[in-house]
């Protein structure tokens, strides 16, 4: 059967950075994940329209790995989950994209597979070397074997799954266990896709595809790629598809390819056919677009001829065509000839410019204009590089290593490769691509710059930070406006304090370690500023709220609650306004709820609960037995060592504690209590919680204890607090949340020369220079760190 060809459905633009991940829920909802940290849904709205929908908020790096659990009668939304290089697996109801439902913790590097079996576990794999199999969302097998990074995961059943790796296998694991390695790739194993009836197939660095049969014979090898092939999915049809760093997306029938979907960027990150097999395609531009063979998806005339404009104004680099003498090309004659095979690339003399054009659908399509790039090339283990950079890791005569490297690569996969072949840690990825992007010249296009690959503006990974903090207000350093961004620029804004979470000079992963503070440095301790955590829809929780409601067959809010609720949050969608709550009967309704509904029922009560402590915590004192806010938090949160785990509502009473210290009368219910907040914060309860969330309320409500603490100089409850503090730097791995336990720690330090000795009894200092040691690249622990050794030394 002959298929009309692939044409633009839809361009899906919101990402800020590249989309490494694209899934689709059905034909009518996508989902993608990219390296600014989000992951997206969009939602059709027209035959050949979709629209943005929900962010999925939680991962605090790039998100690299996207799958998704089908509607079920548990989960009649599905789930999606998602991994980054943040370490952790979050999983979304569809839904609800406030907070993970689920985090999994278990990989100690990026994730960069996911995949999920027929009955809904979850598998994953990472540059850890690792596959972690989950059931239930707890870890159930770690299939170790791998001696390099685990690019790709695939369950062929639950008990039977295929792992690929940049060490150039791929294995098959059965209940476990190790039972057969496939090999035949000759460069890093990139994807991997069922085939039905047959086995499965696999996409690699090599530039190949290759079939396999479950049995280990690999019956196929398709050519055509001219660069690393990155993802590959198969079709309802029985057609591949497949996209990598030359550019183009792929169709392959019976060992063909039939048709090459030229693309605006370099890096085709992501490939996915939708059950209706349409096409949706995630790359480095930051883009998601939707191709169809269906007529009346296509997009509109207007769309198609921009999308062609767009692929024609490409500026392709010479070296990435071979050696090219203009004087022998041929003329635009040789466009009335047909192309030999689908995919073929032919140069013209233009005249003034030599033009790129590829046979794709019976038509030779231009896809850009032939620049110069870097003349003098540079020879490395025999091959010829465009540069060959000099990377000093210290350690005297051996510590001087080659990086070689050409335009057409991504700085990303040079970084990657780098590290790997040296084996140093991958924490340094974001410095050594940085060091490419920045010292790899550009290829000038008309007098202004212009990236090689797109014909736009350079690209850099984190340039489109959020703005920074210098002589604005503070701004909330997790959700609000000017909000803490790794990788953002530093403020350019002068300004004497550096704020240590979100103001100028913020960490950037990869700087250079700081030197120790000096009197002309501005000092980082102690903190002085409380944090807050202010983001909230009041809008959606009432929803929420009236949705679950329906559902209640004891306690159900009355409708006088229900309008008393909402006389309430309207207060809190404009708490500055200057009016006062005056509504106890809203307040009471929200106690209700938090005390009487199911355990499972409660977080959107608590997420009030929170927003009540910001702006209102005196009548929220006033509704509560006692006035003890942190003891009815502490039991309606569950955290106490005995308490059943329920994430999502320990992380919001750790935030409603924490965003007591907004306020003078927050603070001082705090410190009527402040042996219930001490207890709270004790390893043996707070490591609990392992979900990133609720570790950056337990750190940020941390922080704000100790300002308190050193401000009182209170003895007892301090010293015991500072001991815990130590504690709870052993125990945490999050980048984030080790800075503000670490900042926590030197506040109370810098005040008090009892806790300093408290610190010195329990050894404090070997711990800091543990972390000191491991965070050598990023630059406001160094100063932090420095500062901590200068106190107790």
């Amino acid at each position: 059967m002959t298929f009309p060809p692939y044409k633009l459905e839809s361009t899906l633009t919101a990402h800020e950075q590249d989309v490494r991940a694209v899934a689709a829920l059905s034909n009518d909802v996508l989902i993608s994940a990219a390296r600014d940290k989000t992951v997206r849904s969009w939602t059709r709205t027209s035959s050949n329209t979709f629209s943005p929908d929900k962010v999925y908020l939680g991962h605090g790096h790039f998100v690299n790995a996207l799958t998704t659990i089908k509607p079920n009668e548990t989960y009649p939304n599905g789930l999606i989950i998602s991994g980054g290089s943040d370490k952790f697996i979050n999983v979304y109801d569809p839904n609800h994209p406030e907070e993970p439902r689920y985090t999994l913790i278990g990989h100690t590097e990026n994730v960069s597979a996911l995949a999920t079996t027929p009955s809904g576990h979850i598998v994953s794999g990472s540059w850890d070397k690792k596959v972690i199999v989950w059931k239930e969302f707890q870890q159930a097998q770690v299939l170790e074997g791998h001696t390099a990074a685990v690019w790709a995961v695939l369950a062929v059943d639950d008990d039977l799954i295929l792992t690929a790796s940049a060490d150039k296998t791929i294995r098959l694991w059965k209940n476990g266990k190790l039972t057969h390695v496939y090999q035949g790739h000759t460069e890093a194993v990139r994807g991997l896709a069922l085939v039905p009836g047959i086995g499965f197939v696999s996409c690699s660095n090599d530039g190949t595809l290759r079939v396999w049969t479950l049995e280990g014979e690999c019956i196929q090898q398709l050519d055509g790629h001219t660069s690393f092939v990155y993802s590959v999915s198969v079709l309802n049809s029985g057609e591949f598809v497949s996209s990598g760093e030359d550019r183009t997306v792929r169709i392959w029938k019976d060992g063909q390819c039939i048709q090459t979907l030229q693309q605006p960027c370099i890096s085709v990150w992501a490939v996915a056919g939708l059950p209706n097999n349409d096409i949706v395609v995630g790359g480095s531009d930051a883009v998601v677009r939707v191709f169809t063979r269906d007529a009346e998806r296509m997009a509109e005339p207007e769309a198609l001829k921009q999308f062609d404009e767009l692929l024609a104004s490409q500026a392709i680099p010479s070296n990435q065509l071979g050696d090219i003498n203009k004087e022998k090309l041929a003329g635009p004659e040789a466009l009335q000839k047909p192309g030999t095979k689908e995919g073929q690339v032919i140069m013209i003399n233009m005249g003034a410019t030599v033009e790129a054009h590829q046979w794709s659908g019976d038509n030779w399509q231009k896809i850009g204009e032939v620049v110069g790039s870097n003349n003098t090339k540079k020879t490395y283990e025999g091959k010829e590089y465009d540069y060959v950079f000099d990377i000093d890791v210290g350690g005297g005569p051996d510590g001087n290593l080659k990086l070689p490297y050409n335009v057409t690569q991504n700085p990303y996969d040079a970084a990657q490769a780098f590290l790997v072949k040296n084996n140093l840690p991958q924490s340094y990825q974001d410095q050594v691509s940085e060091f490419i992007i920045k010292n790899a010249e550009g290829v000038n296009l008309g007098g202004t710059y212009q990236d090689p690959f797109t014909g736009g503006n350079r690209y850099t990974p984190g340039s489109n930070a959020g703005p920074t903090i210098g002589a604005t207000p503070y701004s909330d350093p997790f959700t609000g406006s000017g909000s803490y961004r790794p990788g953002s620029a530093p403020s350019t804004t002068t300004s004497t304090y550096s704020d240590p979470f979100t103001g100028g000079g913020s960490y950037r992963p990869g700087n250079s370690p700081a030197a120790p503070a000096s009197p002309q440095q501005p000092k980082v301790l102690p903190i002085r500023g409380f944090l807050t955590l202010k983001q909230a829809n009041p809008d959606a929780v009432l929803n929420k709220i009236r949705s679950l409601n329906e559902d209640m067959t004891e306690s159900k809010l009355t409708g006088e609650e229900l309008e008393y609720l909402s006389m309430s949050i309207a207060f809190l969608k404009n708490p500055t306004s200057g009016t006062s709550l005056n509504n106890d009967a809203g307040l009471l309704a929200v106690i209700k709820m938090v005390t009487q509904w199911p355990v499972d029922k409660r977080f959107p009560a608590l997420d009030l609960i929170r927003l009540f402590a910001l702006y209102a915590p005196e009548e929220l004192a006033g509704a509560i037995p006692q006035r003890d806010v942190a003891s009815f938090l502490k039991e309606a949160g569950g955290l106490t060592p005995e308490a059943p785990v329920n994430e999502t509502n320990a992380m919001l009473a750790y935030r409603g504690l924490a965003n007591l210290f907004n306020q003078e009368s927050g603070r001082q219910l705090i410190w009527d209590r402040r042996n219930v907040v001490s207890d709270l914060l004790q390893v043996d309860v707070s490591g609990k919680f392992k979900g990133k969330m609720a570790r950056l309320a337990q750190s940020t409500l941390a922080v704000n204890f100790a300002i308190l603490l050193a401000s009182k100089q209170e003895g007892e409850v301090e010293l015991g607090f500072t001991g815990s503090l130590v504690e709870l730097l052993k125990d945490e791995q999050d980048d984030e949340n080790l800075y503000r336990f670490v900042m926590a720690f030197g506040t109370l330090i810098s005040q008090s020369s009892s806790c300093r000795e408290v610190g010195k009894i329990m050894d404090a200092k070997t711990e800091i220079r543990r972390i000191q040691s491991q965070k050598a690249g990023q630059e406001r622990m160094q100063k932090a760190t420095s500062e901590i050794l200068q106190i107790l030394a």
